[in-house]
């Protein structure tokens, strides 16, 4: 192109921008003065194709009909942006202009900003779940399904395991824990005189029963006491208290028929009850797994 010809296309090339970046303002929804840039970027791109395809497409052609060539490229780049025509470039129904996810594959079912779905909110799209009802707040991996959790490699999922700890080779029960030792509920205490639980103990046993449930478990707990105060009393008292720890568990999900209580009053003392220690652990709740 001589240069005569570049300052003929030159010029059309300038005033198409001067009069698309005007009418781009005339929108009452624009800032008086501003340029919309995309409109713009589409008139350049169309004037510059419009000249090449001229010299292209007719050697000989003198600078008039380069002119032609890109004020039809200018025209052509105008229409196809203008603000009427809706874009979308990655075909999934949602224009462009309100897509935040704007290279998602084809044929991926989308939200209304043109983001992938994922009906179970776990952060794998619904494309690539494998696992799509995951329940809310569920660990998954980059399938979709739910991480399996067993720190100790008892077979019993951490989310169950009331012993995560368990020493390998241990046959444990249907909580982790050793199968052939009761389980202390360490914490639980009842008001004085009283087989009402504390607002501290039942914060414990709110943990204790999201277990026994992810377990399945059938479970007795077992009440204790001390040596003071009468045999008759003591056995009344345990079983009372126990009984409350059954019902609180119950209240929290724990299947009724899954668990049961009773008392033993003074009658299997784990220390001796000659010292104050002593007699604080023997007032104890336990569980004892049936399955």
């Amino acid at each position: 192109m001589n240069n005569q010809s570049f300052k003929k296309v030159a010029g059309v090339f300038t005033l198409s921008l001067v009069i698309t970046g005007c009418a781009s303002t005339s929108s009452p929804s624009k800032t008086e003065g501003t340029w919309d840039t995309k409109r713009v970027l589409c008139v350049a791109a169309g004037g510059l194709a419009g000249a090449a395809l001229d010299a292209a497409g007719n050697r000989s052609s003198d600078g008039k009909s380069k002119g032609i060539g890109a004020l039809v490229g200018v025209g052509l780049g105008a229409a196809f942006c203008a603000p009427g025509v809706v874009l979308d470039g990655d075909q999934d129904g949602v224009p462009d202009k309100k897509d935040e996810c704007p290279y998602t594959p084809l044929g991926t079912a989308v939200n209304e900003v043109g983001c992938s779905l994922d009906d179970d909110k776990d952060g794998v799209n619904n494309a690539i779940d494998q696992c799509p009802n995951t329940p809310p707040g569920t660990e998954v991996d980059e399938t979709g399904c739910a991480v399996v959790n067993d720190q100790d490699g008892d077979g019993v999922l951490d989310e169950a395991d009331q012993c995560p700890d368990t020493p390998a080779g241990t046959a444990v029960n249907s909580i982790g824990c050793d199968e052939n030792v009761a389980i202390v509920l360490e914490g639980i205490f009842f008001e004085y005189k009283s087989f009402d639980l504390t607002a501290d103990s039942k914060t414990i046993l709110n943990d204790v029963a999201s277990k026994l449930i992810a377990a399945n478990a059938e479970v007795l707990v077992a009440g204790h006491t001390d040596s003071i105060g009468g045999n008759t009393y003591n056995l009344r008292l345990s079983d009372k208290r126990a009984a409350s720890v059954q019902e609180y568990l119950v209240s929290q999900g724990v299947p009724a028929q899954s668990i049961s209580s009773q008392g033993f009053g003074e009658e299997n003392p784990i220390a001796t009850n000659d010292t104050d220690e002593g007699r604080a652990q023997n007032r104890r709740v336990e569980m004892q797994i049936q399955n």
